[in-house]
């Protein structure tokens, strides 16, 4: 069944006049306010009188007088003015005499201070004089010297031959295990320099791959000798064997040692990047192969590779360890090993 809502009949707010509140129905407040009186007012009808000041004693000057007062402070008289610039003119005078009569100090510099100065001078040019002869004498000689193409640095002789390992460990401490494993890594290492080395043949070769691969042409193409380079990076290589432990139980053995020797890896670098730019400048290919250099380009890169052995680093540092095993009765170095870690040092 449906239900109906009923709804208030609308009402227009303009039209519908006043709305009666509450309180304005009539007898609502009735009795309220029976019981309560009218208070009385407190003032009564006599007039206001408020508090009145007597008079100050002071009249204000007028704009006139005033004007006139400063005026006359302002402006003095032409006697007084001829008198204040009489006074002016007569204390200016007497500066001018003062100043003329005031005694003058002719007195030259005294002996002390010219024997002072005198060895200062000497002793400036007596610091100065040696430096300045010999620089004028380098420029003399770099001027009068002959230009000639550098050559490859001549090798010296390893510096590790017949190398003791005693300043670096103290074999005393070391037990009968430790030093085997000290003896068969010494011996290793003095025999790198052979030319039979493996190690000796890896400088050769990453020296050759570094060129062939910037490049395109080997060492003997860009006339740099290859073994003299080995020959000059493993006399300069040196090493002190640090420490050494050998665990029998589990056939094992660590040896760690320090190297020294140039840094081939960034003197490499080096070369690369200036044989590089100087073949880039040449017109090498020849219908898409490489042509051979002349002689005075292989000259000039020659001068490039010995320049780049005179700027290496030659005290670059490494640590590194071995390892060892005992096998059939005997320590083994693991020569693979090895020949990775001195990979570092010798730059292949």
């Amino acid at each position: 069944m449906a239900r109906r809502k009923e709804h208030d009949a609308q009402v227009d707010p303009f039209t519908a006049g006043e709305p009666t509140l509450p309180w304005d129905e009539p007898g609502v407040f009735d009795g309220l306010f029976d019981d309560i009186e009218p208070e009385a007012c407190a003032l009564d009808g006599s007039p206001y009188d408020g508090p009145t000041k007597t008079r100050d004693d002071y009249e204000a000057p007028s704009a006139d007088n005033t004007a006139d007062h400063f005026q006359r402070a302002q402006s003095p008289s032409p006697s007084e003015a001829r008198e204040q610039k009489r006074q002016m003119r007569a204390e200016r005078t007497a500066a001018r005499r003062a100043a003329k009569a005031a005694p003058k100090d002719k007195r030259g510099p005294s002996p002390l201070g010219k024997t002072v100065r005198a060895i200062v001078i000497f002793v400036v040019l007596a610091n100065l004089l040696p430096a300045l002869l010999y620089g004028i004498g380098g420029l003399f000689s770099n001027l009068t010297s002959e230009t000639d193409s550098p050559e490859l640095i001549e090798p010296e002789e390893p510096s590790y031959d017949g190398h003791d390992p005693s300043p670096g460990i103290d074999m005393d401490s070391l037990d009968d295990d430790e030093r085997a494993c000290v003896q068969i890594c010494d011996a290793y290492l003095q025999a790198i320099a052979s030319e039979q080395s493996p190690e000796r043949t890896a400088i050769i070769d990453g020296l050759n791959q570094s060129m062939v691969e910037t490049t395109g042409y080997t060492c003997d193409e860009l006339g740099i000798d290859a073994n003299a380079y080995a020959d000059w990076a493993l006399s300069n290589f040196s090493y002190r064997i640090d420490s050494c432990y050998a665990h029998t139980d589990e056939g094992t053995a660590s040896l760690y040692l320090y190297t020294w020797g140039p840094d081939l890896l960034d003197m490499r670098a080096t070369l690369r990047q200036s044989v590089y730019s100087y073949i880039s400048e040449l017109d090498t290919d020849e219908a898409g192969t490489k042509r051979p250099l002349a002689e005075n380009e292989q000259a000039h890169v020659r001068e490039l590779f010995a320049e780049a052995i005179e700027n290496a680093e030659m005290d670059s540092e490494s640590f590194l360890g071995f390892q060892l095993a005992f096998e059939d009765g005997t320590w083994v170095l693991d020569l693979d090993q090895a020949q990775y870690q001195l990979g570092i040092p010798l730059g292949y």
